[in-house]
């Protein structure tokens, strides 16, 4: 029975040397993946910061130009709503 044990401790332990170095090789590859996630994870907001400032600067431009249009209509306006002066006409002698 001795050597019945003895067999069945070694495997045992072969069995959790196995395992141990399969968990840590699964360990290795958890932290490749998540430092991978994370780089990504910090280039995509960067690229998210970029476009958010892009597309400020873009609103503003297009803001500007509307601006700008409304300004040259809303001088249009005045100046057609001038009232023009009568014209003068010589007066008649009756």
């Amino acid at each position: 029975m001795t050597e019945f044990q003895t067999k069945i401790q070694e495997a045992f332990q072969q069995a959790q040397a196995k395992a141990t170095t399969r968990m840590k090789e699964l360990e290795q590859e958890a932290r490749k993946v998540l430092e991978t996630l994370g780089d990504r994870a910090q280039a995509e907001l960067k690229v998210f910061l970029e476009f958010a400032q892009k597309g400020s600067r873009e609103q503003m431009l297009v803001l500007g130009i509307e601006l700008e249009k409304l300004g040259k209509r809303l001088q249009e306006l005045a100046a057609k709503s001038v009232p023009k002066e009568p014209p003068t006409t010589p007066s008649q002698p009756n």
